[in-house]
């Protein structure tokens, strides 16, 4: 899907596989000696353009019938400092630098998207949730939910100096629904909306062709706004072409100047000197580094030693074992590389099996039960995982979503028998394996995550055979997995999908999805209720009521058993060279580590002890504890408060 702000966990998970941090430290790198850079081309005055009416967003606009926001929570540090630069890895080049169309969701994309070059309309609040202002300042939508009008602030201004106008947000819907783009999603989403209309030079309204609460979150928060004198005059194709690798100007805090493009090897951003929103309550403390840049390194090996050199300046620990075993080095115990697991509320997908209701033998529950009884996380924690993470029960685990009553299965040899006994699988060959109708009860499980995947299927495969089922493992890669589960042409796979932040239920758990192909329900699930509360949700626009609806989607599906649910990790595992300043709460709410490139900052106060212990064998930088919890602390008070 194209939706970032529904889908950016996507990304964000899938980032998380690139980080390890272990071994000796040399010198670290310089900071890059840069200033904020101007692009301006455009010399437009400060504030409205006076021909422009109060009534019609101008001077004197007061906002009466219209919502904004004031005194809101902000995501920075405001004691942060600008300056300084910030190197992190991603595994490969981009195939495109666009922010729409074909291809438009890498790494950098998403970067370049969540505030870096360009803005929404509206942002929110990082603690609650709650709309604030970006471009626009205020907002109103009609009685019947199905008319949005915002107003764009007069003193947004495009990184070249022009004015953002309503006629931008026309333009950029207007290439969202271009088929030119190659994009269907963008062009199905966006088509739910009527074309937008410039009302005035600061006011656009909008009107969407069906009652869904998230029709608002889509246009207001998902929509990057692009400049219509750069995307308006020209189609989509033209647009795929055109800005392949040449980034169309943004509202945001940070340029990607072709200069900065070394196609294959990195991308640079650099902070702008003369962003509109420079002094803006939402942009407290945040986009502080005056570079960051992004290195591609596919090798894990070679990037581990960029690390330990300094070249990178951050690096997510994937693998409980490297956490475990390899922070047994000087630099480490000296402080000068430190580590954090931060608590936040990232949003983990489901993963582990995925059982086909369609075809046997799991269109018989009992049979999925009994497999999921041999799923033997708990084992798997213990040897292989060092107790790092918590098993799943839910859809949506470890969120506000998740439905506590939802079952609590764990390993049983001896239900999982019974299970089997009464599906009328109860005779047994002479090698062991349960016979029924003269066929032997065989599996088999194709899964693509190679020797670290391998290693815990082999403990479930000897588990199965303990209750009489043959467990074939066949390794594929993950395109071929993922072509499988999206025709159905499976029997059981091993699946791991990312969290949504808001979550989505009808694109998985609708009905319409079980058997149509390319859709997440993989299972096959179809229930009249959960088709009930899909419906309801989508036009409940109270948060506490929708999850509510969610918990009983939740208990619902997972009655079904459509999955053998696997573990997930409630934290962030971080390490990095110790010379930074960053907030108290480290990561945002709901996003992850990631995100260290806007709300971290160079602090010349610890980079100079950082060098200090560096040359002084017989000193060393404290550092906080390993755990950070600040937003379960957070949501333990909210929690206590009935929020």
């Amino acid at each position: 899907m194209r939706n970032k702000a529904i889908l950016s966990a996507l990304v964000l998970i899938l980032i998380s596989a690139f980080f390890i941090s272990c071994g000796k430290t040399t010198k670290p790198k310089k900071q890059i000696d840069t200033k904020p850079v101007s692009v301006k081309k455009f010399d437009t005055p400060p504030g409205a353009d006076p021909s422009v009416s109060a009534e019609q967003g101008g001077n004197g606009f007061k906002g009466e019938g219209w919502q904004t926001a004031v005194n809101y929570n902000v995501a920075g540090d405001s004691n942060a400092i600008k300056g300084g630069s910030f190197t992190m890895r991603i595994p490969d080049f981009p195939n495109t630098l666009r922010d729409v169309g074909k291809d438009a969701n890498s790494y950098v994309n998403n970067l370049m998207d969540f505030g870096l070059i360009y803005e929404g309309l509206l942002s929110q609040d990082p603690v609650t949730e709650e709309w604030i202002p970006c471009l626009a300042t205020h907002w109103k939508i009609s009685e019947d939910k199905k008319q949005f009008w915002f107003r764009i602030d007069p003193n947004a201004r495009w990184a070249d100096g022009k004015p953002v106008v309503a006629e931008d947000v026309v333009a950029t819907w207007k290439l969202q629904v271009d088929p030119g783009i190659l994009e269907a999603y963008s062009n199905i989403l966006y088509g739910t909306y009527e074309q937008p209309v410039a009302e005035s030079k600061y006011i656009v309204s909008v009107r969407t062709k069906e009652e869904n609460w998230r029709q608002f979150l889509y246009f207001a928060g998902s929509m990057r706004i692009l400049p219509a004198h750069h995307i308006g005059n020209i189609k989509g194709s033209e647009y795929l072409e055109k800005y392949q690798f040449d980034a169309v100007p943004g509202t945001g805090p940070y340029v990607l100047l072709k200069e900065d493009i070394n196609k294959g090897q990195s991308v640079t951003f650099k902070r702008r000197s003369d962003y509109w929103a420079e002094k803006e309550r939402f942009n407290i403390g945040i986009n502080n580094f005056d570079v960051i840049k992004l290195e591609v390194i596919q090798d894990e090996s070679l990037a581990f030693e960029k690390f330990k050199k300094g070249d990178l300046d951050i690096y997510y620990v994937n693998r409980a074992q490297w956490w475990a075993e390899r922070f047994d080095f000087d630099e480490f115990k000296k402080g000068l590389v430190a580590r954090f697991r931060v608590f936040n509320e990232n949003p983990n997908g489901v993963q582990g099996l995925v059982f086909n209701m369609r075809k046997a033998p799991f269109d018989d529950i009992r049979i999925r039960k009994a497999v999921t009884y041999l799923w033997d996380r708990k084992k798997f924690n213990d040897k292989l995982f060092f107790n790092a993470y918590e098993p799943e029960y839910s859809y949506f685990p470890g969120s506000v979503y998740e439905n506590p009553n939802n079952p609590r299965t764990g390993f049983s040899l001896d239900t999982a028998k019974m299970l089997l006994e009464e599906a009328g699988w109860k005779e047994k060959n002479s090698d062991g394996y349960l016979v029924k109708d003269g066929k032997v009860f065989e599996l088999d499980l194709p899964f693509d995550g190679g020797p670290s995947q391998e290693r815990y299927l082999t403990i479930f495969q000897e588990d199965l055979k303990k209750a009489g089922i043959k467990l074939n493992l066949k390794q594929i890669d993950g395109t071929t997995r993922f072509k499988l589960g999206n025709e159905r042409n499976f029997t059981i796979l091993v699946t791991a999908w990312t969290g949504l932040r808001v979550p989505n239920p009808e694109s998985s758990l609708k009905s319409n999805t079980a058997d149509a192909p390319n859709t997440t329900n993989w299972p096959g699930i179809k229930d009249k209720r959960i088709d009930e509360l899909c419906d309801k949700y989508n036009v409940t626009y109270d948060k506490n009521e929708r999850i509510k609806i969610v918990r009983e989607i939740d208990g619902i599906a997972s009655g079904y058993f459509g999955y053998g649910f696997g573990w997930y990790g409630p934290y962030q595992r971080i390490a990095f060279h110790n010379k930074f300043g960053y907030p108290e709460w480290i990561l945002p709410r709901t996003y992850d580590w990631l995100f260290t490139c806007t709300l971290w900052y160079y602090d010349p106060e610890k980079a100079a002890e950082y060098d200090a212990v560096k040359a002084d064998p017989n000193k060393k930088i404290e550092v906080k504890d390993v755990d950070q919890k600040y937003w379960i602390k957070v949501k333990e008070k909210e929690d206590a408060a009935g929020k």
